[in-house]
C-alpha cells in the first residue's frame, strides 16, 4: 500500500460520504427548499444536473432562509471544485467558514477547501485547516456536515508520512458509531480498513476486506468495492501472493470495468504486471505495464506511471534490453524523485504546522504565568521587597521555560533536517542529498579543472540474505557494509546509498588509478571481513563495484552515473566482486576492465 492507493481513496471515499440529502428529515418540502434537497441529492449522485438545479435555486433565493442560501453557497463551491476550478471555488469556501456563522455548513466547506489544498499540494494550509476541523468537530450537529467532515480527517490523518493511523483510526471508529445506515456503516468500516491496511495491521487473507465489501455491495456503492478489492489484490503482491492475486483480479475485472472509473482500469493492469513479474513473466508483465500506462483518462497519475516504469525497466533489464532498460529507469526514477519531494513537503508541513501549534500552546502558557505573576504582585503590594524577590523567580523561571522549549524546537528542525538528508538505516547520505552533494563538488571542480571519481557499488546476492536470514540480519549486513566502506575510504569522499543494497561513493580530485585503487581496497577489505552477527553466525559478503571518472572540465553527473553503472552491470556479468572502469575520452567512447578479483560466495 502506498501514495497510489491513496490518491484513489480521496477519490471514492469523498464521493462516497456525500449526503444523499441534508433535510431527509423533513416533512415534504415545497418550492425553494424542495430544491436544495434535489440539488444536495444530484451532487453525490448524478453531478451531470447539478448546474440546472443551482441555476433555478439562484432564480429563487428570495425563497430560501439565511442558512439555506449560505448552503447553497456551499452548493456552488463544491460544484466548481467538483469541475476543476478550485482557483473559483476556494474564495467562497473562505468566506462561509469566516461569515456563515453555521457550525456544520463551515465544517462542509473546511472539508472541501482541505481536500483541494491538498490536491494543490498545500499542505501547510491543509494541516492547518485539518488542526482547526478536528477542534470545530464537537460543535458540529448536522450528522451529514459531520461524516463528511470525519472523513476528510480520516484521509489527511492517513496521508501523513510521520503516522496518524491511531488517530485516524479512532475517527473511523467514531463514524462507525455515530451513522447506523447502510451507506454511513459502509463509509466508516471502508475508512477503518484503510486504515488498519496503511498501518500495516492488516494481512491480504483478513476478513476485515470482505467484510467490508459485504457493507458497501448492500449500500450500493461500487466504487468503494471496487476500491476495497483493488487494496486487497495489491496486497497479496505484496505479501509475495502473486498467483493468488492474479486469479482474484480476473475474477474481479468485470466488476470494476462496470464503473468505466480509468485509474481503476489502468490499477488492473498494473497490479497484473507486478504480479507476473514476481512470477518471472517478464514478456506478460511488460504487455500490461505498457496496457496501464495506455488506458485513457487517468489524468497522469503518478503512482501508477510509477508502478508501470518500474515494471518495464525490471522487465527491458531482464531481457538484456540495456537502452530500452535505460530509458525506463530514468522515467521511473523521476517519478520516484517526484514522489519524494512530495512525501518530504508533507513531511516538512505537517512538522511547521505542528511546531506552530506547540508555539501558540506554549506562548499562552508563558502569558498565563505572566498574568499570574501580575495578580502575585497586585496582592502583594504591601510587601515590596518580598514581591520583587519573588516576581523575579517567578520571571527567571518563564524565561528558563521559553530558553529550554526554544532550544528544544531548534533541536528537533536540527534533527528533522538531518533525517531528511540521511538514510535512516545506515546513517550514510540518503540518494536525494548524495546527488545535492555530488553536483555542488562537481560544480566546484569543474572551476578548477581537476579529476572526479564516482563509484557505484552493490553487495553481491544481497537477496540471498535477507531470504535466508531475514531483514533483521541483511539490515545489520547493510550497517556492517557501510562502516567496511567508511574505515576505507575516510574523510576523501563522499558516500550516499542510492536504494537497497547500492551505494555511490563521488571521490573529488582522484585521477582514475587513484580512484581504482581505493574501490579495489574497499573490495578487498569488504571480501576478507567476516561479518559476526552472533556467537552462531557468520556471513562473508563481497561486492561488485562500478568505477566512472571525468578528466579535465568534464564533469557531468548523469553521464558519471551512466558510465558507473554500465560498469557496474559488467562487473556482475563478469563474475561479481570486482572492480570495473569505464574510460572515456573526447573522440571515441571505448571501455577496459581493471578486475581485481577474488570468487567468495555467501
Amino acid at each position: 500500500m502506498g501514495v497510489g492507493a491513496l490518491v484513489r481513496l480521496v477519490g471514492a471515499a469523498v464521493i462516497a460520504v456525500v449526503p444523499i440529502c441534508a433535510n431527509a428529515g423533513a416533512t415534504r418540502p415545497v418550492g425553494a427548499a424542495a430544491l436544495l434537497a434535489q440539488a444536495e441529492k444530484a451532487a453525490s449522485i448524478h453531478p451531470d444536473r447539478l448546474p440546472a438545479l443551482l441555476e433555478q435555486l439562484h432564480r429563487r433565493s428570495g425563497q430560501l432562509s439565511s442558512a439555506q442560501r449560505w448552503r447553497l453557497r456551499e452548493l456552488d463551491a463544491w460544484h466548481l471544485s467538483f469541475r476543476g476550478d478550485p482557483g473559483k471555488a476556494d474564495p467562497i469556501f473562505r468566506d462561509i467558514i469566516d461569515h456563515s456563522g453555521d457550525p456544520s455548513v463551515s465544517a462542509l466547506a473546511m472539508a472541501w477547501l482541505i481536500k483541494d489544498e491538498f490536491d494543490n499540494h498545500r499542505y501547510v494550509e491543509a494541516y492547518t485547516l485539518t488542526n482547526t476541523l478536528m477542534a470545530d468537530l464537537p460543535r458540529v450537529s448536522d450528522p451529514m456536515a459531520r461524516r463528511v467532515a470525519l472523513g476528510q480527517v480520516i484521509y489527511v490523518l492517513n496521508s501523513s508520512t510521520v503516522g496518524q493511523h491511531d488517530l485516524a483510526l479512532s475517527y473511523a471508529r467514531q463514524m462507525q458509531a455515530s451513522f447506523p445506515s447502510p451507506a454511513g456503516q459502509c463509509s466508516a468500516t471502508f475508512f477503518e480498513t484503510q486504515t488498519l491496511l496503511f498501518a500495516g495491521k492488516l494481512p491480504s487473507n483478513s476478513s476485515w476486506f470482505q467484510r467490508t465489501i459485504d457493507l458497501c455491495t448492500a449500500a450500493k456503492q461500487p466504487l468503494l468495492v471496487s476500491s476495497i478489492r483493488l487494496d486487497q489484490a495489491s496486497h497479496m503482491v505484496d505479501e509475495g501472493h502473486a498467483k493468488r492475486a492474479i486469479a482474484y483480479v480476473h475474477r474481479m475485472a468485470p466488476e470494476i470495468q462496470k464503473t468505466q472509473y480509468p485509474e481503476y482500469i489502468a490499477e488492473l493492469s498494473a497490479i497484473l504486471a507486478q504480479a507476473y513479474q514476481s512470477l518471472g513473466n517478464a514478456a506478460k508483465a511488460r504487455e500490461l505495464a505498457l496496457a496501464s500506462l495506455a488506458t485513457p483518462g487517468t489524468g497522469g497519475a503518478r503512482w501508477l506511471e510509477q508502478t508501470a516504469y518500474e515494471v518495464l525497466y525490471k522487465a527491458e533489464k531482464k531481457a538484456g534490453n540495456a537502452t530500452a532498460a535505460l530509458a525506463y529507469y530514468e522515467k521511473y526514477v523521476a517519478l520516484d524523485k517526484s514522489a519524494l519531494d512530495d512525501a518530504k513537503a508533507r513531511a516538512l508541513a505537517y512538522q511547521m504546522v505542528k511546531q506552530q501549534v506547540e508555539a501558540k500552546k506554549l506562548k499562552l502558557e508563558a502569558l498565563g504565568k505572566q498574568n499570574r505573576i501580575l495578580q502575585l504582585r497586585q496582592a502583594l503590594a504591601d510587601q515590596a521587597q518580598k514581591t520583587s524577590r519573588l516576581f523575579s523567580m517567578l520571571l527567571l523561571v518563564v524565561i528558563a521555560f521559553i530558553v529550554l522549549a526554544m532550544f528544544w524546537l531548534w533541536r528537533s528542525r536540527r534533527r528533522f533536517q538531518w533525517m531528511a538528508r540521511h538514510d535512516g538505516l545506515t546513517g550514510v547520505c540518503n540518494r536525494e542529498h548524495f546527488f545535492e552533494e555530488a553536483e555542488r563538488v562537481l560544480r566546484r571542480l569543474h572551476r578548477t579543472g581537476a579529476d572526479t571519481c564516482l563509484v557505484v557499488l552493490d553487495l553481491d546476492h544481497f537477496k540471498r540474505v535477507n531470504d535466508t536470514h531475514g531483514h533483521a540480519v541483511g539490515d545489520e549486513v547493510l550497517r556492517r557494509a557501510v562502516a567496511v566502506v567508511r574505515q576505507e575510504l575516510g574523510d576523501s569522499g563522499v558516500l550516499g546509498r542510492l536504494g537497497g543494497e547500492e551505494f555511490g561513493i563521488l571521490m573529488p580530485n582522484s585521477s582514475r588509478e587513484q580512484g581504482h585503487e581505493v574501490a579495489s581496497r574497499i573490495r578487498r577489505a569488504m571480501a576478507a571481513t567476516p561479518m559476526m552477527l552472533d556467537s552462531k553466525l557468520t556471513i562473508m559478503v563481497s561486492a561488485s563495484f562500478g568505477l566512472a571518472c571525468s578528466a579535465g572540465s568534464v564533469h557531468t553527473l548523469r553521464q558519471l552515473l551512466i558510465e558507473a553503472d554500465a560498469a557496474l552491470y559488467r562487473a556482475k556479468d563478469g563474475g561479481r566482486n570486482q572492480v570495473v572502469t569505464d574510460v572515456c575520452d573526447d573522440a571515441s567512447t571505448s571501455a577496459r576492465s581493471l578486475a581485481d578479483s577474488v570468487t567468495l560466495s555467501l
